[in-house]
C-alpha cells in the first residue's frame, strides 16, 4: 500500500471519531504525555502543534507545559507552505486560521511574529503528528513535507515525538522517502513508546 493510498485509509477511519471521544482523547493524551514533560528542565523549549481536525486535541497537553513555565513553539504556516514557529503566550491563545484553496485546513496559529525555522534548533522536545507510525519510526504525514523541511532546523540531540491514534501505531514496514525524517518515539491515548535509545534522553531533558 502506497502512502496516499495508506493516508486516505487513515482518514477514513478517523472520521468515525465523534464528539465525545475526540475530547477525551484530548485528556488522555495530556495524562500520556507526562511523562515527557517531567524529564524537562524548567524553562526549556517545546515545538508542538495546534490539533486539527480529527486529530487528538494536543491543547490540553500545551497547557500543562505552559502551566510548567516552559517555552512552548507552534507552527505559523503563513500560506500553508512557509517554515515558521511562533512562541505561545501564557494562556496558549491560538489565533483561527481560515482554511485556503491551496492549503485547505490549517491549524490554529500563535500570535505574534514569525520567528523563523532557525528557532527550531532550541527546542528539546518537538512533537509532530503523524497518520501512522512503524516500529522503526517511520511516520506518515499528511504529505506536504512540512515536518521533514522544519526537522533539518533541529538540534542533533533533539527528541522526536509522533502522536497518532493508538490504532495507527502498526507493525507493519510504512514506505519511508530517504527525505523522511523518523522519530525516537510514538506518544497515543494509550502512553508513550519509544523506539529509539533516546528514553535515556527524555529522562535527563
Amino acid at each position: 500500500m502506497g502512502k496516499n493510498e495508506r493516508r486516505r485509509s487513515a482518514f477514513i477511519r478517523r472520521r468515525v471519531v465523534g464528539a465525545a471521544q475526540l475530547a477525551q482523547a484530548g485528556e488522555d493524551l495530556r495524562s500520556a504525555a507526562l511523562p515527557l514533560l517531567d524529564g524537562l528542565a524548567p524553562h526549556s523549549t517545546i515545538a508542538a502543534y495546534a490539533s486539527m481536525g480529527t486529530e487528538i486535541p494536543t491543547l490540553p497537553t500545551i497547557r500543562v507545559a505552559l502551566d510548567r513555565g516552559l517555552r512552548v513553539l507552534t507552527p505559523k504556516l503563513g500560506s500553508g507552505t512557509e517554515l515558521g514557529w511562533g512562541e505561545l503566550n501564557e494562556a496558549g491563545e491560538l489565533t483561527t486560521m481560515p482554511a485556503t484553496a491551496r492549503a485547505g485546513l490549517r491549524p490554529d496559529e500563535p500570535r505574534g511574529p514569525s520567528l523563523g525555522v532557525e528557532v527550531l534548533h532550541r527546542a528539546r522536545l518537538i512533537v509532530v503528528p503523524a497518520l501512522a507510525v512503524d516500529s522503526s519510526g517511520t511516520r506518515l504525514g499528511r504529505g506536504a513535507g512540512w515536518y521533514d523541511r522544519a526537522l533539518l532546523h533541529r538540534d542533533a540531540e533533539v527528541t522526536i515525538i509522533a502522536v497518532c491514534w493508538p490504532w495507527e501505531v502498526t507493525d507493519e514496514k510504512l514506505p519511508r522517502d530517504d527525505h523522511d525524517i523518523p522519530v525516537d518515539g510514538v506518544l497515543t491515548t494509550r502512553g508513550l513508546t519509544m523506539l529509539t535509545d533516546r528514553e535515556s534522553a527524555v529522562r535527563n531533558m
